[in-house]
């Protein structure tokens, strides 16, 4: 089987991280910890320095040492984003020992399918333990409670797109369909039953949910045009009905009735084609 060029500098960030009296422990996570990585993908990291060298590290340097780059960078994330001259992404997180108890906060996540895969290097055992604490993690996407939220923040974006879209900023209608869609594909991903995948619901939309699934989804998508905007709006809150008539069913969450009515009403009001989305 051959080695994608991601795996060898995951390898060589491996061994540097071993060589480095510095680096405490490294780690990785996004699709090569998940096992689906492919030569599309990401490099992504955290490296604990030790507390005492931390001050005097430069990440600049030690990034230059695995691969040539074009571009490095500070993103409004704080994470360290380089282009490498293979055009490989790479995220990289460069903190103190003393900050490694930032991967509790990764538990909102859900999902970990292979917590040992994540680790790279781990000098004294503390990465593992707090490794394997995610192993046990597991997120109930499928209650009531989530389920409200999820429909409550959709039903809020989508009121807002088309207030602006009425106003006739189609830009920015077009910028809160985004967010209509993601609170969207959490329902299709909890009735679909393919949930893991919550933080990041289109990553592999094409073969986690079902060609009749997709399909509707791609009706709430549109371009920069007030008719496909009009339209997308209204399959959206016709697919989150849909939606929310079964989930209510099989999970007693509170759809809001009397909202959506009105919601359907406000959003005939003005243009956009319906399109027929097929029932179940």
């Amino acid at each position: 089987m051959i080695m994608l060029y991601q795996e060898k500098m995951i390898q060589k960030i491996k061994e540097k991280s071993r060589q480095d009296k510095c680096v405490v422990a490294t780690m990785t996570y996004g699709s090569f910890s998940q096992n689906c990585g492919d030569q599309y993908s990401d490099i992504e990291f955290y490296i604990f320095i030790r507390d005492d060298e931390f001050d005097n590290f430069i990440s600049r340097e030690w990034i230059e040492d695995i691969e040539p780059y074009y571009l490095h960078f500070r993103n409004e994330f704080g994470t360290e984003v380089v282009i490498f001259k293979n055009l490989i992404r790479g995220e990289f997180h460069f903190l103190p020992e003393r900050e490694m108890d930032i991967i509790n906060s990764f538990k909102f996540v859900g999902w970990f399918p292979n917590t040992d895969s994540m680790l790279l290097y781990d000098c004294n055992g503390k990465l593992k333990t707090y490794l394997d604490s995610l192993k046990e993690v597991k997120i109930k996407r499928n209650t009531a409670k989530n389920i409200e939220e999820v429909w409550n923040n959709l039903l809020n974006v989508l009121l807002l797109g088309m207030n602006v879209l009425k106003r006739g900023e189609r830009a920015r209608a077009l910028e809160w369909l985004w967010y209509a869609q993601r609170y969207l594909l959490q329902l299709v991903r909890i009735k679909e039953k393919k949930a893991d995948r919550w933080v990041n619901p289109t990553k592999n939309l094409e073969w986690d949910i079902t060609e009749k699934a997709y399909q509707k989804y791609s009706l709430c998508t549109a371009r920069l045009r007030e008719q496909e905007l009009y339209s997308a709006y209204n399959n959206a809150l016709i697919l989150g009905k849909e939606l929310m008539d079964k989930l209510s069913k099989l999970y007693g969450a509170n759809i809001q009735r009397d909202l959506l009515v009105r919601l359907e009403e406000y959003f005939n009001n003005k243009g956009g084609i319906n399109y027929n989305i097929p029932k179940d």
